[in-house]
């Protein structure tokens, strides 16, 4: 990098702007405006899944950045099939298709913006591109030929202003290209992806998610009616990475102690043992929640903010519904539920690496499978844990429309489920709904003022992610 902050370096250029945008908006400029806030989204997630950026999006143009040339194909084609689906759902009059053009050269970045007359070929090869189409130049397509499954068509050398040799262009080989088909041309089939998906987990390759036990055996000891703190102690100083977790927790702005805690014996003497043992199972949970895959990472990151909630807010209820007794579980059973998620991801990962999927699948697509197997996914990786079986149950029964009223637990973690989702806690974003008219509120007798105070403590609980 030279003195100045600049920095020069190979780069995948993207670049890619709306067919017709002037058009679109003359005819109807606010559904414009919503679709193509709604598509660029779109962009940015895909381009963040493929370790890519977003570097501008000035009006209907979107230019971002890649560090591999396969990345950034891999990412054009999931949106071009992604939009192309959303575009099938739309009058034709309101459809809206993209142009993406691909250019591999030497690139300056500064201060978060990319320079060059790659960028500039990188335009004008998006300008050659049909709609709903990709074109890429040839040093590209030098490096993606034989490693995305498509078919390429050359386009011949096209002039580029101020650029001396013409640049040797192709077309990537579409469905929806210049016909606006509701097509998903690149997107995995459900019906693959869970095959592959299946497949792999009843393989001898497969990799689970690994429980410490450790921090169960804490909560367990702490749940007694005298729990043996010298026993909680020890437990925790054995394994040095858990005793500097919990000391940095205890001395963190969520328990506002006056004077630095500097031993374990301190934090239990300060928190109590029941509060130790809450950090103790966090800490030792967290341990699977990371993958070196970015997207998944990510996708990780926020479930495991999610769990916190939702183990947070379990004990919450449970000490405010006269449940005190119920605590220790209730949190555990929080952080627990959506354990069938985390499989899916560890394993989604697995298969990408191992080359079993070419690409990740589309954001709906593992939405889907999240969504549709968690439960009993959760439910069979609990058991193979040995865990209790009413955290097994819960795993799988949470979601259940009849509610049964006499498992005050699976009750607690309903309620804290609701209200993370509610908050934006989680890898929906914000899921809106009235929290004091829910049967879950009204089962436990709970107020607005209640739920207030709940939100906060959710809000305050981010020091333990």
């Amino acid at each position: 990098m030279a003195a100045n902050g600049t920095l020069r370096k190979l780069t995948a250029i993207l670049s890619a702007d709306v067919k017709g945008y002037s058009t679109l908006m003359g005819d109807d400029e606010e559904h414009t405006i919503d679709t193509i806030t709604a598509y660029r989204e779109i962009f940015t997630g895909v381009v963040e899944k493929n370790q890519g950026r977003i570097v501008d999006s000035p009006g209907d143009n979107i230019l971002a950045d890649f560090s591999s040339a396969l990345n950034a194909v891999t990412g054009a084609i999931e949106i071009q099939a992604t939009l192309g689906t959303r575009n099938g759902k739309l009058p034709k009059n309101r459809q809206m298709f993209f142009r993406i053009g691909i250019n591999l050269g030497d690139i300056i970045h500064k201060e978060g913006r990319i320079y060059g007359e790659g960028v500039n070929i990188a335009a004008r090869i998006e300008s050659l591109a049909a709609p709903g189409g990709i074109s890429i130049s040839e040093d590209v397509y030098n490096q993606v030929k034989n490693k995305v499954g498509q078919n390429f068509e050359y386009m011949g050398a096209h002039t580029v202003k101020n650029i001396a040799e013409p640049v040797r262009i192709y077309r990537i080989a579409l469905e929806q290209e210049d016909r606006g088909k509701n097509v998903e041309a690149a997107a995995p089939e459900p019906t693959s992806f869970l095959k592959i998906f299946k497949s792999y987990l009843t393989s001898k390759e497969a990799v689970l998610p690994a429980f410490d036990s450790t921090g169960l055996k804490i909560q367990q000891e702490a749940s007694k009616p005298e729990p043996d703190t010298n026993a909680i102690e020890k437990m925790i100083t054995c394994d040095p990475s858990l005793t500097s977790h919990v000391l940095r927790i205890a001395n963190s702005a969520y328990y506002k102690g006056i004077n630095k805690v500097s031993t374990v014996r301190a934090a239990i003497v300060r928190l109590g043992s029941r509060e130790v043992a809450n950090i103790a199972i966090l800490v030792t949970q967290k341990r699977p929640f990371r993958s070196k895959d970015p997207y998944i990472n990510k996708m990780m990151q926020k479930l495991w903010r999610h769990s916190v909630g939702c183990a947070v807010s379990a004990q919450w209820i449970a000490n405010r519904s006269g449940f005190k007794a119920m605590a220790q579980e209730a949190f555990a059973a929080g952080l627990l539920h959506d354990i069938g998620k985390l499989l899916i991801l560890t394993a989604t990962g697995e298969i990408r690496r191992a080359g079993a999927i070419k690409q990740m699948p589309s954001d709906d697509l593992l939405g889907e499978v999240l969504n549709k197997y968690h439960t009993v996914y959760g439910y069979a990786l609990l058991r193979t844990w040995n865990l209790p079986d009413q955290y097994c149950s819960i795993a799988r029964d949470h979601h259940e429309t009849d509610l049964n009223k006499n498992d005050d637990l699976t009750m607690m973690v309903r309620l804290a489920n609701i209200t993370t989702n509610n908050m934006g806690i989680g890898l929906k974003g914000v899921e809106p709904c009235v929290l004091v008219v829910t049967p879950e509120v009204e089962y436990f007798e709970l107020t607005e003022v209640d739920m207030a105070e709940l939100e906060i403590k959710l809000e305050n609980s981010k020091v333990f992610s």
